[in-house]
């Protein structure tokens, strides 16, 4: 009982919420980014944290939410994928930014120093958002793959299971444009999929993690350039 209830809270209230929010005009004030980044580790350790009670309640293992270890060969041929594809992205990105016209090697330095979301510009900023952002992204495969998958495929079967969770994880990521939730939801669902081939998380959240930490020295490399960084926080 404890289990389906969590579980409809990810699937419906978190959702929904997110979504209401993102709906929202944006304040017109913002909190200082340390207490930004707090509040969205926070969040993540609370629901981590209802997790663990309820799953000890169930009598669950971390092997049950696809964190078992050793790794099984899927989870180990999983994990070699995540490596070559992180490793690939970042020689690919060198790649074709060397091959670039001076124009666009411009506009896309631009485009990433006015980037909206809230990247950091201090040491303390940066560390906050690598624990934050790790804690999140690794928070969420284990809560939206790992742990719905499981209760939900004995009730709706498997292919229903994946298509809720990955639904609901993509609305949870709230509204920005069309575009923005129509890619959230397929990205949800290709990694739902992956886990239900492979069974682990871990190289799901390796992925999951390096995807927001490898833009940020990009990020401050262009917002330095442009000046968007001050001096003192350099």
């Amino acid at each position: 009982m404890l289990e389906l209830s969590f579980a409809s809270y990810l699937l419906f209230v978190l959702p929904f919420l997110s979504l209401r929010r993102s709906l929202k005009p944006a304040p017109t004030v913002r909190a200082p980014l340390l207490r930004r980044y707090w509040r969205q580790g926070r969040h993540a350790a609370l629901l981590l944290a209802v997790l663990a009670g309820v799953e000890w309640h169930a009598g669950r293992s971390l092997g049950d939410l696809g964190l078992g270890v050793p790794l099984s060969s899927s989870g180990r041929s999983g994990l070699i994928a995540a490596a070559c594809l992180i490793v690939g992205l970042h020689v690919a990105g060198m790649a074709w930014e060397r091959f670039m016209t001076p124009a666009a090697r411009e506009a896309q330095r631009r485009k990433l120093a006015d980037a909206s979301l809230p990247w950091p510009d201090t040491t303390a900023e940066s560390v906050a958002f690598v624990l934050s952002t790790s804690l999140m992204c690794a928070g969420w495969e284990v809560l939206y793959r790992g742990f719905l998958l499981l209760v939900l495929a004995p009730h709706v079967g498997l292919p229903l299971a994946v298509a809720a969770a990955a639904l609901a994880y993509g609305v949870a990521h709230g509204y920005k444009s069309r575009g923005q939730l129509i890619g959230s939801i397929v990205a949800a669902f290709a990694f739902t999929v992956a886990y239900a081939w492979t069974h682990s998380l871990w190289w799901l959240m390796a992925i999951h993690v390096a995807m927001p930490l490898s833009v940020l020295a990009s990020v401050r490399k262009a917002r330095r350039a442009y000046g968007v960084v001050a001096p003192e926080q350099s």
